[in-house]
């Protein structure tokens, strides 16, 4: 069937494959020693029924798209009805069927919503499993949730990664000691046991002078926003850059091994 899609977004499949992301399980390790993957499918989008009557249109172009709509309307009402009615419904793909969650303490208990909940669960067809187990997986490296430092900011000179002047460029920069410095972007928050978390500020002629502020020494310490007084002991003939390292993760968990993330721009000290 020959798509034709609401947008003009390019979302060809791959005719037979299935793009499959892995990442890494951060919170166990396999055998003790090393840490394993887990994978998902890469879902690029969720089309809606306007989509769908857009295929069938491109392969008949008599069929009558508002009256398709009205009638597919009436049969999800109708689903719906018999399921909310206690009955499974088979709608050729599968099954759906009613079910609660959550487990009960007793055969006296009752319904807790904070607990328990009435769902849908699908229990696919013979074709559709048929169809899915004849899928070719293209793996992928899926996007493991790096620290990104998006924009820099230096109070004490102004200088702004996100608002160059005219003689400015994101080459070089300015940062400035006993002023404040915000650094925006995603998953920046430090967090973590390592010793390895912190902020840095790398000296780049000069690896052993750099500076390492921990958690404890920022102002702010946000997963989309850090801030800090940059340390009286910059040189100010030295070059740096700066970098992070953290085990935070979405959703307030922390990752077994910490991930760094650096911004591009060689900063002198002013």
């Amino acid at each position: 069937m020959k798509q034709n899609l609401i947008n003009t977004e390019d979302n060809s499949p791959k005719s037979g494959k299935l793009s499959i992301a892995l990442y890494p399980n951060a919170l166990r390790k396999s055998n003790g020693k090393e840490i394993s993957y887990y994978a998902r499918v890469v879902n690029r989008r969720c089309l809606g029924m306007d989509d769908i009557v857009n295929d069938l249109l491109s392969e008949d172009g008599s069929i009558d798209a508002v009256q398709m709509k009205k009638d597919w309307n009436s049969i999800i009402n109708a689903i719906a009805m018999r399921i909310s009615a206690g009955i499974s419904v088979d709608f050729g793909l599968g099954v759906l069927s009613p079910a609660v969650t959550g487990s009960f303490s007793g055969e006296q208990s009752e319904f807790n919503r904070n607990k328990n909940c009435i769902t849908v669960k699908y229990r696919p067809s013979q074709d559709i499993k048929k169809t899915m187990s004849s899928l070719e997986p293209v793996i992928t490296r899926g996007n493991i949730c790096r620290p990104e430092i998006t924009r820099v900011f230096d109070c004490g000179s102004g200088w702004d990664s996100a608002n160059l002047k005219e003689d400015q460029s994101l080459d070089s920069g300015t940062i400035s000691a006993g002023n404040l410095l915000i650094i925006e972007g995603k998953n920046l928050r430090l967090d973590g046991s390592s010793g390895e978390v912190g902020l840095y500020l790398d000296n780049i002629a000069a690896p052993d002078k750099s500076i390492r502020l921990g958690p404890e020494s920022l102002c702010r310490n946000n997963p989309a926003l850090l801030e800090f007084i940059v340390p009286r002991e910059i040189e100010q003939d030295a070059e740096y850059r700066i970098r992070l390292v953290t085990q935070h993760m979405p959703g307030g968990r922390l990752r077994e091994s910490p991930l760094s993330g650096s911004f591009p721009t060689v900063f002198s000290a002013a």
